[in-house]
């Protein structure tokens, strides 16, 4: 970015856009609204009416910063600190997974369940929550439910406990650090409606093929198994299949979409009930839902 003695809204946006294509940023113009949004504290619609406004010094130094770090690839939503998820806002930091459309599939295809649950007050285990968007998503849409979001990470809980008490969850859902290859805790229902995750599912041998966005920032925990990419599957169906505690109903399950196959034949070795798949928005088989 050139220096420049008079920087107005309009003549940085420009700049800032030519920058971040040659630097082969996504969405160019996006990142560059929403950074200049962040640094001059001003909604970043609210832009296009204040193309003329001068940028303060101070201002200038704080966007610089920002647009420096969106240029060594961190992604924009760590940088702005928060997202949104199913209408929903969330905090996220590089302790947790950044929510992403196909995972709004899953949460929609569990909704979509509703009328099928017998239960009056289901209880739902959200298991990896990370950011706590799922949980948080179906406490809010489906307040009947009881929900019980787990993770072995603490710091990924300590943010889904600040997005359900922004979304006004708080006392509504349960946060428990738990690996989920350990026994089931007893301080976790015996009896579960919905056993759902987005499992680690990257496989090892793929992570080299990420965006440096994914692979360089995201917690590699919450990506991959260090494996095959199929590990926390195999582990999440025979939670749903044992014969001691868990007693679950049905599993929903977010699929890796370079692996779809696999992990559907490994559900059928367990011989469950049924088995029901559901497209994201680019027909990718992305849920898998099972019926134990």
């Amino acid at each position: 970015m050139t220096a420049q003695k008079n920087w107005t809204v309009l003549n940085l946006l420009n700049t800032t856009v030519a920058y971040f294509e040659e630097k082969q940023i996504e969405n160019p113009r996006l990142n560059a609204e929403q950074l200049l949004g962040k640094a001059l504290n001003m909604p970043r619609f609210n832009l296009y009416v204040a193309f003329e406004r001068p940028v303060t010094s101070q201002e200038l130094d704080l966007f610089r910063s920002l647009v420096r770090r969106r240029a060594q690839r961190e992604p924009l939503q760590y940088i702005l600190g928060d997202t949104e998820f199913m209408g929903l806002p969330f905090r996220v930091n590089p302790s947790v997974l950044i929510p992403r459309p196909e995972t709004e599939v899953l949460v929609e295809t569990i909704l979509n369940r509703k009328p099928d649950c017998t239960n009056e007050q289901p209880v739902i285990v959200d298991v990896g929550s990370g950011s706590g968007c799922i949980a948080v998503s179906l406490a809010k849409l489906w307040p009947e439910a009881q929900l019980f979001a787990v993770d072995i990470s603490a710091e990924a809980l300590d943010v889904a406990r600040q997005n359900a008490k922004e979304n006004g969850v708080q006392e509504t859902v349960h946060f428990l650090t738990y690996d989920i290859f350990s026994d089931w805790p007893d301080n976790l229902p015996g009896q579960v409606d919905i056993l759902v995750s987005n499992p680690p599912y990257i496989a090892a041998s793929e992570l080299d093929t990420l965006q440096p966005e994914v692979r360089d920032h995201e917690p590699h925990i919450a990506l991959t198994d260090e494996k095959d990419g199929l590990r926390f599957y195999k582990r999440l169906f025979e939670l749903g299949a044992g014969k001691q505690n868990p007693v679950c109903k049905r599993i929903f399950l977010e699929m890796s979409g370079s692996q779809p196959e696999t992990i559907i034949k490994l559900a059928e070795s367990f011989h469950f009930q049924h088995i029901n798949i559901t497209n994201d928005l680019t027909r990718i088989p992305r849920v898998l839902e099972v019926t134990i």
